[in-house]
């Protein structure tokens, strides 16, 4: 029997308290190895009994299952899922033929959130599973030698076994692999919706960004246009059907073409209601995080009535909430368009001169608020159509002159683009918004998908060549009144099923480049309080455009946007003369602390912690160049005599970590240390957390024990903790990764096979000799979006390893 509990080996981070721990992603992994001393009673058994105490704090445990490895690795291993007994407490009798349990991963919940784990229980089954066979003498003496051989061995052993018994179902390999079969474009629709369903997730997945970017003082504000929608009031009621909110039709979108990304879910926030404080709240902080700073709401007025009030008025009266907000009147009619027919008005617009003044006397109460967005003193207020108003001129000068009577001053107005309005400045707008997908022509390929639905009568259009299209325009303008607008995606298939128009191969990456052009622009032509950028839209599900998460794609919309703020932030480390002091520090050791810390209120652990290693290592920091001067110094302070970098936020710790490299080779370092600290906001103890990741490396006791295995053996290229040896056929591993490895393996000269292991997390005690292969390449990092998985730097972890055996060193994993 064993009871010990399963060691973080998947997006689980520990909060210090003991089984606590919260999970990022849904594929999370804990996982247990039998010492030789456990795994006796586990030889020559059919089954095995799995109890598992598991209780969620915050969230819910959902789909809890284990992947048990019996001898063939983890990359045999089929899920199993976990029953459950009682309140906490799940359990499963798994069997196999091999006989020959090593170690069991449990996936605590296909939902991330956190978890506490009080027991772990793995017995042999008393009874055997069903069917459960049972080991001829012969097979359990050949699975005794297997387990003997050497991995790689062993595994060509087993193929060559499974051939011979099974030679049918191998030659039925064999003409599947290299006979041509027809794609199934409905069999490619059917696995994405069965992907997102089981929480698997998109190679551009990412997690919720840890706080506000860094950004420059006079950096242009972004706003995001609201809708206020997500809850049911009466007139939805009538028109619509009981119920009835935006969710509605979000949820029965479906596909209408290979790689049509539909339907659209929502990640973490689920399937909101607006009625909810707690919802307002947390969009609010996720806006902040993503470089929002304001929402700008839908403004619903017919001729005195409003609609959709309730969210605005809950959001303005919440004392929780900071963010600025400022409103757009949709000044169109509503209609049934959203069902394809355009003539059945719902609810229409009564303009006229009354008209104007009592809706200007209802937003003053708005206007009055300190948290409403000003333009140079000027209560902002966006017209959505104003092509619809008889006289848009004198509507203006209404608004102006009622604003000036209720003590409001003098008004800011903007006008969008939709339905190609151009006569903004003679109608005395301010200026105008631009609404994408409003005026976005370029790059129909209607005509290239293939269909699945023959009746599909929408448009289609290739996202990135509209991108390509408006950064240049964004490039060559000249006016700066024309305010940018950005899409992160857009597709209306939910509103409009089967004619919607949709903006497909919509990627992170390239919202990223279209919103930081966005932002070059308005710095470039903008007076510093008037530079705005404006983002369709923070939560237009039924369009396809939003930053909120997704299932698919997380925060990636988010984190792009982020990124395109955070990377034009000011970066006053660069010139700091304690930076450039640092450069002549004196080479005292032939061994260095290659160290990446992200985070400046680290610095005092950080240097607490290389204080035993001093008298045995040198140190060279990289840390991000956008750090404040103050910071720089206490740095400096903390740490005398390293190498200070300063580094762009880029590459993940790779990217530092080869830079410093670079910098140790040149001043004569052999061996090295490269380890790195991160932190999480919603981690309860993150010094134990931070404790628990690094003792296992760089403890006075483990750098002692890894000087000496160096200075023992000069073939010994890597060594790292056996507990943070993963390998590349672990469940998980290489899915969003075979692509950026092979191209690594193929620049770097390397192999790799299913039984190639790296040390997980990318910190490892090296030689440099082992690791020359880099020397004469520069890798290309992504912009930092994010990413959980599939980026370079993902890449480069799983192949280090490869790279010190490819120079003729050897691997240890016995640190």
């Amino acid at each position: 029997m064993s009871e010990r509990l399963p060691a973080p080996r998947k997006a689980v981070e520990p909060t210090g308290t003991p089984g606590q721990f919260r999970t990022h992603a849904p594929d999370a992994e804990l996982l247990l190895r039998l010492t030789r001393a456990e795994q006796p009673p586990f030889d020559d058994i059919a089954s095995v009994r799995v109890t598992v105490t598991l209780r969620a704090l915050e969230g819910q445990v959902e789909a809890p299952s284990v992947l048990i490895d019996w001898g063939d690795g983890l990359d045999q291993a089929q899920p199993v899922m976990l029953k459950r007994l009682a309140e906490d407490t799940y359990v499963v009798v798994a069997h196999t033929n091999a006989g020959a349990l090593s170690q069991v991963v449990l996936l605590p919940s296909s939902a991330p959130g956190l978890f506490e784990l009080s027991a772990f229980r793995l017995e042999p089954a008393a009874e055997p599973a069903a069917g459960a066979p049972r080991l001829s003498a012969p097979r359990r003496l050949l699975r005794a030698g297997l387990r003997r051989m050497a991995p790689g061995t062993a595994r060509a052993v087993r193929i060559a076994l499974r051939t011979l018994r099974h030679p049918e179902s191998t030659l039925r390999l064999v003409r599947q692999t290299l006979t041509p079969r027809r794609q199934d474009p409905w069999r490619d629709a059917y696995q994405h919706a069965f992907n997102v369903a089981r929480h698997a997730f998109s190679p551009h997945f990412a997690a919720p960004a840890l706080g506000p970017p860094p950004r420059a003082d006079e950096a242009p504000r972004v706003l995001a246009f609201y809708l206020p929608q997500y809850h049911p009031f009466p007139e939805n009621d009538q028109w619509w059907g009981k119920g009835f909110t935006e969710w509605t039709n979000v949820s029965k979108a479906t596909p209408q073409f290979v790689g049509h990304y539909q339907p659209r879910l929502p990640g973490e926030l689920g399937f909101y209601d607006l009625r909810v404080p707690e919802v307002l709240q947390a969009q609010a902080a996720l806006a902040r995080s993503a470089g929002v700073d304001a929402f700008c709401f839908h403004y619903y007025w017919f001729g005195g009535k409003r609609l959709l009030e309730r969210p605005l008025d809950a959001f303005v009266a919440d004392p929780a909430i900071d963010l600025p907000f400022a409103l757009c009147w949709a000044n169109e009619n509503w209609t049934r368009r959203w069902d394809g027919d355009e003539q059945d008005v719902l609810m229409a617009q009564d303009h006229s001169p009354e008209d104007d003044l009592a809706l200007l006397d209802d937003l003053a109460r708005y206007m009055a608020s300190p948290r409403y967005v000003r333009v140079g003193g000027r209560p902002l207020l966006i017209l959505y159509r104003p092509d619809t108003l008889p006289d848009a001129a004198a509507t203006l000068e209404r608004w102006r002159d009622r604003a000036r009577e209720r003590g409001l001053g003098e008004l800011f107005i903007l006008c969008t683009n939709a339905f190609g309005y151009s006569a903004w400045r003679e109608a005395g707008f301010d200026g105008q918004v631009e609404f994408p997908p409003h005026a976005l022509k370029k790059g129909e390929i209607t005509e290239s998908v293939e269909r699945l639905n023959p009746d599909f009568n929408g448009r289609v259009y290739d996202y990135d060549a509209v991108v390509q299209d408006r950064i240049a325009a964004l490039e060559s303008r000249t006016d700066p009144r024309i305010y940018p607008g950005v899409m992160p995606s857009w597709d209306n298939e939910a509103r409009k099923p089967g004619c919607g128009n949709i903006f497909h191969q919509a990627t992170p990456q390239r919202f990223h480049d279209w919103a930081g052009a966005a932002l070059d622009c308005s710095v470039r032509l903008a007076p510093a309080d008037e530079r705005l950028v404006f983002v369709n839209a923070w939560n237009e599900w039924g369009e396809g455009a939003y930053l909120e998460p997704d299932r698919w794609l997380g925060h990636a919309s988010a984190q792009a946007l982020r990124n395109a703020v955070a990377s034009r932030a000011p970066t006053p480390a660069r010139n700091h003369p304690a930076v450039a002091a640092s450069q002549g520090s004196e080479k005292r050791h032939d061994a260095v602390m290659l160290f990446h810390i992200f985070y400046a209120d680290l610095v005092d652990d950080l240097a607490q912690r290389l204080a035993p290693l001093r008298a045995e290592m040198d140190v060279i920091i990289t840390f991000p160049d956008q750090w404040s001067e103050a910071a720089v110094e206490a740095l400096a302070a903390a740490v005398p005599g390293a190498v200070l970098v300063p580094m762009a936020n880029r590459g993940r710790d790779v990217l530092p970590f080869l830079t410093a490299l670079r910098i140790a080779r040149e001043r004569g370092h052999t061996v090295f240390c490269k380890a790195h600290t991160k932190k999480s906001p919603h981690r309860s103890d993150g010094a134990a957390w931070r404790d628990r990741l690094l003792d296992g490396l760089m403890s006075a006791e483990r750098a002692r024990k890894a000087l000496d295995l160096f200075a023992g053996d000069a073939r010994l290229g890597l060594l790292a903790p056996d507990s943070a040896r993963m390998l590349f056929s672990d469940p998980g591993v290489m899915v969003h990764n075979g692509e950026g490895v092979d191209r690594l393996s193929r620049q770097l000269n390397f192999r790799y096979g299913p039984d190639t292991a790296f040390p997980a997390g990318t910190m490892f005690w090296g030689r440099i000799a082992a690791f020359e292969a880099l020397a004469g390449h520069d890798l290309t990092f992504e912009p930092e979006l994010g990413r959980v998985d599939g980026t370079l730097a993902h890449a480069f972890e799983r192949s280090v390893g490869c790279l010190a055996e490819a120079a003729g060193f050897r691997v240890s994993w016995d640190l």
